[in-house]
């Protein structure tokens, strides 16, 4: 057990980094009115894999041997690792600046023969070590969440509802097996319904994000601002309590297996589109430090995932599936409802406080 969970925690830090610099990388490399599919495309992964991993390591579990789950998967990780650092280049405007910048200086000094000249970036700062950029840098997240209004509400409602994601889903396979009394593999095959749920909310980004967008700005003369990136979480986050409560009872009275798996299949589908929503809009409010503010809601929703599973079987054993899932639901419904029409009331204020949001936008 000791050695499984030390294991886990350095899976669980080297693959921190691809959700927190994901995100940042859309912001470098597509402009406000394309980032939509982009945004939704790179959010799939980690999304879809909390559903399609049960699916084929409960057939794995079945017809082979457990190890193989940790085989599959490190080879996967390892055929990925090497497409990206195939395939992946430097997309930070910091960075390539500064590489122009000493790419300048060098031909400057074998032309010119001389290095009065001083060159600099708008992000270079005065007499700052390696160790400092490293401390302001690595510490800037837990900042944010410190003294950012705006990343402190949206990091609360996405880590709450990501912690209802796992909670619901690492109950799931008991609802088949035991309740509905379902093999592994076949009860696992349930999965597929979180998946859709998944995938709905992707594409419905997808596809309306960015029309959205670009007919708020036309409203607004031309000029973009990140609030217009929030209406779709206005019917998300009431999708998220109302595919709770269709969950939760249909569960407890335990109807055909298709009700429950079509009231699973809502909340994630909210989830997934408030999910895009909060990065979408952290990605315009903050776009040079991107990575820190996505990295402000990351750090509560490991939280909130690794949190919640825990009193999950408590929860349900003590008040079934029907009032456990309806107490999240109200709770969900009076955290999240609120939280797009304040940001766009005084989305704008707060931005102008903050001295890291890009008030231009």
């Amino acid at each position: 057990m000791t050695q499984l969970l030390v294991f886990r925690l350095l899976s669980g830090v080297g693959a921190s980094t691809s959700l927190a610099v994901g995100a940042s990388t859309i912001g470098d490399v597509f402009r406000k009115e394309e980032r939509g599919l982009p945004v939704a495309l790179i959010s799939m992964g980690p999304v879809l894999g909390s559903c399609v991993g049960p699916i084929v390591g409960g057939f794995i579990t079945d017809y082979s041997s457990w190890r193989w789950c940790f085989f599959a998967t490190s080879i996967a990780a390892g055929v990925s690792l090497v497409v990206c650092l195939t395939l992946s280049s430097e997309t930070y405007a910091p960075v390539l600046l500064e590489r122009k910048k000493r790419k300048c200086i060098a031909e400057f000094e074998e032309t010119e023969k001389s290095a009065s000249r001083t060159w600099r970036t708008k992000f270079d700062s005065e007499n700052e070590s390696l160790h400092q950029r490293y401390r302001r840098t690595l510490f800037r997240a837990i900042h944010f969440l410190c003294t950012q209004p705006i990343a402190q509400c949206l990091a609360c409602y996405y880590g709450y509802l990501y912690g209802i994601i796992y909670l619901l889903l690492s109950s799931f396979s008991d609802l088949w097996t035991e309740k509905y009394q379902m093999g592994l593999s076949i009860g696992t095959l349930n999965y597929i319904a979180p998946c859709c749920g998944y995938l709905g909310g992707a594409i419905i980004c997808a596809f309306l994000t960015d029309p959205i967008y670009r007919r708020q700005v036309a409203r607004n003369n031309g000029e973009g601002k990140p609030e217009f990136r929030l209406p779709m979480m206005v019917p998300a986050s009431l999708l998220v309590p109302i595919g709770l409560f269709w969950y939760g009872w249909s569960a407890e009275y335990k109807t055909h297996w298709i009700i429950p798996d079509i009231g699973i299949a809502l909340p994630l589908m909210g989830a997934t589109i408030v999910f895009q929503c909060v990065s979408a809009y952290l990605l315009d409010t903050f776009p040079l430090y991107a990575a820190s503010a996505n990295g402000t809601v990351y750090i509560l929703r490991g939280l909130t995932g690794f949190g919640f599973p825990l009193f999950s079987p408590e929860m349900y054993a003590t008040l079934g599936y029907g009032w456990g899932n309806s107490i999240l639901a109200f709770i969900a419904l009076f955290i999240g409802c609120p939280i797009p029409f304040i940001l766009w009331k005084y989305g704008g204020r707060l931005r102008a406080a903050s001295s890291y949001a890009d008030v231009e936008t």
